[in-house]
């Protein structure tokens, strides 16, 4: 007989007493893979959809760069077209193939570097410095380049008291160009506090 495997809760080592406690190297120490993205990453919806939009906009094109912030063990690497120049950061330092940073701490090595920044589901968990975070980013993106976001919303989750999809979206608004704004799932999300929301930005610089 299989044994079914416990599951963790990756929120032990990143809240504590409604704060925000971040034990990103304790995390990954301890849980190799927090949100099942080795297994779910490339049959989500809105990653469907991302890797569409990302690969349509290097067709024909010589040279993109792309930063992908959160990128946990680099799935994103995997799916989309191999010749984009692809880097993926985090805040551990327990994957091959990404690099270590912080968003939150602006980095003089991305300024002005990259045509398409990626954010999936990470953004919340810098939901109170989001401010610092979208100031930085905007600084990484060159001129027309593409910032995308993906936020996953739960009626009672700690985050919200900091950031939720609408406040994000009006903060996009103000730094940049609205290219799509995506929500899915919002009709389950409405009827039932248990499903969460995901909606997905494409803003332009």
């Amino acid at each position: 007989m299989f044994k079914k495997k416990k599951y963790k809760n990756p929120n032990i080592y990143l809240i504590k007493q409604n704060k925000f406690l971040r034990d990103w190297e304790g995390l990954y120490r301890n849980i190799k893979d927090p949100w099942n993205q080795n297994q779910n990453f490339a049959n989500d919806e809105s990653v469907m959809i991302v890797k569409s939009f990302i690969n349509r906009f290097a067709k024909n094109k010589k040279r993109i760069r792309l930063l992908d912030i959160g990128a946990g063990s680099g799935s994103l690497k995997k799916i989309i077209d191999k010749k984009i120049l692809y880097t993926g950061t985090d805040v551990h330092k327990h994957r091959k193939g990404v690099i270590y940073d912080d968003i939150t701490v602006f980095n003089e090595r991305f300024i002005n570097k990259y045509n398409i920044l990626t954010c999936l589901k990470t953004i919340y968990y810098v939901g109170d410095k989001i401010y610092t975070v979208l100031k930085n980013l905007k600084k990484y993106l060159k001129k027309n380049g593409f910032l995308i976001i993906t936020y996953n919303l739960r009626k009672n989750s700690f985050s919200n008291r900091y950031l939720t999809d609408l406040k994000l979206r009006h903060l996009l608004i103000k730094n940049f160009k609205e290219i799509y704004t995506i929500e899915i799932n919002r009709e389950l999300f409405e009827k039932n506090s248990k499903h969460e929301k995901l909606t997905l930005f494409i803003f332009q610089k």
